[in-house]
């Protein structure tokens, strides 16, 4: 009987295969989907998803339970092409696809696969990032600033910009020989791991109230890029927003940075989205530029992170399939700064003693102590909240804001704010708005203050008294501003501006200014301007400007103007020859002569050193003479190097030879000094840089890894590019063997070291055969193609040879 039982179960299973196994893939799944099979048990599948009978080359993970029914993760379905919707989310998170509307599938177990048929509105859109970072882009550089391993040490160093300032002359041509003084402004940092700390000041050595030093400004910074924030200690300047008016502090300051990560986007760009039937091209055009172009399989996409311009533009996108049909879509869009992506925040926060008298005084500060705070966050595409409150010492001070998209034509700005200080109240209120509309770039913005409105600015400030003897100047914020400039459309290649202004001080003091300028080019060579401007509250105050210009030759200009004022007529001309990148020679020549006269000549030359420039200028009865010397002294990287002001990041290109070639952006920049160093400056802050030296000029006996470096230099900080001989103490030479008789040892023979690990150097004609990688003292074996062999010694006076070539004596092997 059990023989029997087992016997019969045999026979069911057997017939259950064939069920499974016989039938066609096909008809398993239609008459037994996934939520009807019979043998259904709860397990993970990894299955190759279709789409509308396209293969999505994807494998997604999905989840049977004990009854069949299939779910999978939300992202998972997202990123095969299925928008995952709440009603078919489940208590895990995971989505039920037997409750997504409109999707039907078909699971099959033979061939672990899963087929969905959807219409086009229950697709997701293939989400492809313009900027490359999410999409398959060259990796960025590492921590240390190379996309090779190679360390780059930022280690200590120093700089210290200046600028020498010398004059002479006074009332008369014949004063010219009388000295009137040596002037100099300095900037000095100091750089490491821990941060940045700087220091800037004046001296000089004329006489009454400007001798001496006065010290600018001195502060020591970190930046720390993985929360992209920038902590400050000494002399800083407060965070803004543009309804409220930053100050200068001695303390201490916490501010997000979003220049830390340049590749970082932070404004709401526009989404662009489309849908190609068969796979097809897609290129999208910005203003008439391609800006992004891929291929995409069929279904929906979406391009996010499109690299713009900030203000108004239109975005066209091309579908083209492979017979060459295209089906185009454009999109008008606005992109302003002013807007943060949703979610992303930025504050800066603050807290010392107001500084007064910048640039007069040294140590000029307040003795009440201040806090400053300012917030911005993201909340959607289209909304950006702002928010701001300071205060001390009887100030209590703070606002709200908020900066939204008027769809494409622009941005406005709406904010207010309430102020309290020594029992006094005030209130200030803020509109603006910049756009674009029907071809006029349009600014404007107004603003009103009642009652008392204070903040750090007006509470702090020195009190200087009007020139009426009634009081003093009120150092509060403006009654009433108001402002709007309006650039019309080009006609004819006519750019033509309009700007009024209307300002009414605390003390009701009003000015009312309205201008224009247009300008307009002439040929390919030249270009003609006016610029005119009047007081309307003072008819008597107003200026009129006209000139042209004309380039005479690459580095050659001459222009001729004529203005107009209350004061009456002038006419000048101007002679100027100015190299296209800066560097090299310059000069000028400018004569003025009408209400008042004014004649100058100058010269400068700019070089790697710096920059030195003369001149002698003629202003009424006054004349003078000057010299002046800007550059930098830069010590890192175990040299020292007199260079041009170095504003920026720097790198020190270490190469350990004389005289090699270096580039920087694949731009020649100079050759190594004699201890094999380079500094080359302009290296931009947290950016990819790229640094390379050119091998065709190296010694013949150097080798090195590679002669490229992609390096991320930190903020007015600098780099060591090491490019030096990789073999640590071996040397490469071309050798001459001969043998025992003093023959040539022969050609095709083969040298290596005795114990055969390492590279074989073959040998040529007349014996010569060229080793690398080598330290003297090193033993090789030559073997011969007669099969003899010898031996040979590295000399240990290859180190210091100058020769081309060292002939050596190939002996018989022991």
């Amino acid at each position: 009987m059990q023989q029997h039982a087992l016997s019969a179960s045999s026979s069911l299973f057997l017939m259950a295969s064939c069920l499974f196994i016989c039938q066609p893939n096909e008809l398993l799944a239609q008459e037994f989907p996934a939520s009807q099979e019979l043998t259904a048990s709860a397990s993970d599948l990894q299955l190759e998803v279709y789409v509308n009978g396209r293969s999505q080359h994807l494998i997604a993970a999905f989840h049977r339970d004990d009854d069949g029914q299939l779910a999978v993760d939300a992202q998972q379905l997202k990123n095969v092409g299925i928008k995952p919707v709440d009603i078919a989310r489940r208590p895990d998170g995971r989505i039920d696809i037997s409750k997504l509307p409109g999707v039907d599938f078909e699971y099959d177990a033979g061939a672990q696969t899963i087929r969905f048929t959807a219409p086009e509105s229950a697709r997701a859109s293939k989400v492809y990032d313009a900027t490359g970072t999410g999409d398959g882009a060259d990796a960025v550089a590492d921590d240390e600033g190379t996309t090779d391993g190679e360390a780059q040490s930022t280690d200590v160093g120093a700089v210290l910009n200046y600028t020498l300032h010398a004059s002479s002359g006074g009332n008369g041509w014949d004063t010219l020989r009388s000295f009137q003084g040596l002037s100099g402004a300095f900037e000095g940092r100091v750089y490491g791991a821990y941060g940045v700390f700087s220091s800037s000041q004046i001296a000089s050595t004329t006489g009454g109230e400007y001798y001496g030093t006065k010290r600018l400004d001195t502060t020591w910074s970190y930046s720390n890029e993985d929360k992209l924030m920038e902590y400050r200690l000494g002399d800083i300047q407060t965070g803004g927003l543009s309804w409220t008016r930053p100050v200068r502090l001695g303390g201490v300051q916490i501010q997000r940075d979003f220049s830390l990560r340049p590749d970082l986007v932070t404004i709401p760009m526009p989404g662009l989205s489309g849908s190609a039937a068969v796979p097809s091209t897609v290129d999208v055009y910005v203003n008439d530029s391609r800006r992004f172009s891929r291929d995409v399989p069929e279904g929906p996409f979406s391009i996010t992170n499109l690299p713009v311009i900030t203000g108004a533009g239109t975005a066209r996108i091309v579908v083209r399939d492979a017979l060459g049909r295209e089906a185009t879509t454009e999109t008008p869009f606005y992109t302003s700064p002013s807007l943060l992506l949703p979610g992303l925040w930025d504050i800066s926060g603050e807290t010392g003693y107001a500084r007064r008298n910048f640039g007069i005084e040294s140590n000029d500060y307040d003795d009440r102590l201040m806090l400053s705070a300012t917030g911005r966050l993201g909340m959607t595409d289209w909304l950006t909240g702002e928010a701001h409150a300071e205060g001390g010492e009887d100030l209590a001070n703070g606002g709200l804001g908020a900066v939204f998209l008027l769809g494409s034509y622009g941005v406005a700005n709406v904010a207010g704010a309430m102020s309290s200080h020594e029992g006094e109240t005030g209130y200030q209120i803020a509109v603006s708005m910049e756009g674009e509309i029907g071809g006029f770039n349009l600014f404007a913005r107004t603003q009103r203050t009642f009652g008392n409105y204070d903040d750090i600015a007006s509470v702090t400030a020195d009190q200087v008294a009007r020139d009426d003897g009634t009081g003093f100047y009120s150092t509060r914020p403006p009654k009433a501003l108001d402002q709007i400039s309006l650039s019309l459309p080009s006609f004819k290649e006519t750019t033509l501006n309009l700007n009024f202004t209307q300002l009414e001080t605390a003390e009701g003091d009003r000015s009312r200014l309205i201008g224009m300028s247009a300008s307009r080019p002439i040929g390919d060579n030249g270009n003609a301007f006016v610029t005119a401007y009047a007081d309307i509250s003072r008819p008597e105050s107003y200026e009129v400007f006209a000139g042209l210009s004309w380039r005479l030759g690459d580095n050659l200009t001459d222009s001729t103007s004529v203005s107009s004022d209350q004061d009456g007529y002038s006419g000048g001309a101007d002679l100027l020859n100015s190299p296209p990148d800066g560097r090299g020679l310059s000069w000028r020549l400018h004569d003025a002569e009408g209400k008042s006269v004014n004649r100058s000549v100058s010269a400068a030359y700019k070089g790697n050193l710096g920059k030195i420039s003369t001149g002698i200028q003629q202003f009424g009865n006054s004349v003078e003479a000057n010299a002046e010397i800007d550059g930098a002294l830069v010590a890192a990287g175990g040299g020292v190097f007199l260079t041009d002001r170095v504003e920026d990041a720097f790198a020190v290109v270490d190469v350990g030879a004389p005289g090699v070639d270096v580039q920087f952006e694949n731009r020649p920049v100079g050759r190594t000094n004699s201890n094999g160093k380079l500094l080359v400056t302009g290296l931009r802050a947290h950016e990819k840089n790229a640094v390379s030296i050119d091998p065709a000029n190296l010694p013949l006996d150097m080798q090195v890894e590679t002669t490229r470096r992609i390096v991320r230099p930190k903020e007015k900080s600098g780099v060591i590019v090491k490019l030096r001989d990789a073999r640590s103490g071996n040397h490469s030479q071309l050798l001459t063997l001969r043998d025992e008789h003093g023959g040539y040892v022969e050609t095709g023979a083969i040298a290596r070291t005795a114990s055969g690990k390492g590279d074989d150097f073959p040998v040529g004609y007349d014996g010569q055969v060229y080793i690398s990688n080598f330290k003297p003292g090193a033993e090789l074996q030559v073997e011969n193609p007669s099969g003899e062999s010898c031996m040979i010694t590295i000399p240990a006076s290859l180190v210091e040879t100058t020769s081309p070539t060292i002939e050596l004596t190939c002996r018989s092997a022991p």
